[in-house]
């Protein structure tokens, strides 16, 4: 029995799946959105504190 050749196939299903690096902006953006709702988290977290130590 011959063996079948699949470098063909491999080949194939790799150039399918490109990897692009993302554009500056959108990394500078999404750093952005980031760091807001973690500050919108820690002020969220800090008055919810605030509040229910409040006599």
């Amino acid at each position: 029995m011959s063996k079948k050749n699949r470098t063909s196939s491999a080949t194939s299903s790799r150039g399918d799946v490109t990897l692009t690096p993302a554009p500056w902006w959108r990394l500078v953006s999404v750093a952005l959105v980031t760091g807001a709702a973690r500050h919108v988290g820690a002020l969220l977290a800090g008055l919810a504190v605030i509040w229910w130590q409040h006599d």
